[in-house]
């Protein structure tokens, strides 16, 4: 989807950091825009902002986490420009650094209903309307690059749902229609307001460069939207110690087609 001019967009997590820059460069170029957060006040600043550059804006306070509030969103969309044509599933929360085996089960519940649950919600409340529509649509979820490596420890929460989103968007884009275009960012440390530390997160890459990096990939539909050369680097060590296993211990045998698991799925239900 290369022109947004006259599109409809809509970003949670859309008054700073990293959405509000996405909402500037779909604005930009010619988009109608909804936002989405928790905190009222700076909606209502961003909007403020947007308006002053010529974007036409809207905003609704929104918690992702409830299926009710991402609905009420959808509906407000939809109420005001009668269609939506781009999802942006932004908001997220890091979560509080801890060890896996000291780690609460409300941890990791409160990063998963925000990192997992939130994108779903979206997903769940925007995608069938959006299929509906039969134009060209697109849904983007901003993940991180540890959702492609694991960066060390005390991170196993936060790391895990952004491998579960990156999932969960590889099996959307085999089952939505061709005219829907799924994307997901992987963003490594942007200056934001995200959380984590304050000190790293102000040294991290400026959100307008971050989006000119990855704008490019947006207009191409491209699937993996990438800005940081160095998650390469932690991805292939990853991907390389993972063939090695393979090469050491299940190395490929006459025959073994039998066991290919896409292959017997392809066979037995089509």
């Amino acid at each position: 989807m290369k022109n947004f001019e006259g599109k409809v967009v809509v970003i949670t997590g859309g008054a700073t950091g990293i959405g509000k820059a996405l909402v500037d460069k779909f604005g930009a170029a010619g988009a109608k825009v909804v936002i989405a957060a928790r905190r009222e006040e700076r909606l209502r600043d961003a909007v403020q902002d947007l308006t002053a550059k010529g974007i036409e804006a809207r905003y609704k306070t929104c918690d992702v986490s409830n299926f009710d509030d991402v609905k009420a969103l959808a509906d407000f969309a939809w109420d005001e420009f009668g269609q939506v044509d781009v999802l942006v599933n932004n908001a997220g929360i890091t979560g509080a650094p801890v060890a896996v085996v000291d780690a609460t089960p409300e941890a990791y519940r409160n990063v998963f209903d925000v990192n997992i649950f939130g994108m779903l919600n979206g997903i769940w409340a925007f995608g069938n309307r959006m299929i509906a529509q039969g134009t060209p649509a697109m849904i983007l979820s901003v993940s991180s690059e540890t959702g492609l490596y694991v960066p060390g420890p005390m991170m196993g929460g936060y790391t895990a749902s952004k491998h579960a989103g990156r999932a969960i968007n590889e099996a959307l884009r085999l089952e939505v229609p061709a005219q829907v275009e799924i994307g997901v960012i992987f963003p490594g440390m942007v200056q934001s307001e995200l959380g984590g530390s304050t000190a790293m997160t102000q040294i991290g890459m400026p959100t307008e460069e971050f989006v000119n990096v990855i704008w490019p990939q947006i207009e191409n539909g491209e699937f993996y939207i990438v800005s940081h050369p160095w998650a390469k680097d932690y991805t292939g060590k990853n991907a390389a110690e993972l063939a090695q296993a393979f090469d050491r211990y299940a190395p490929h045998f006459e025959g073994d087609q039998k066991y290919d698991s896409k292959w017997i799925a392809k066979q037995t239900i089509g």
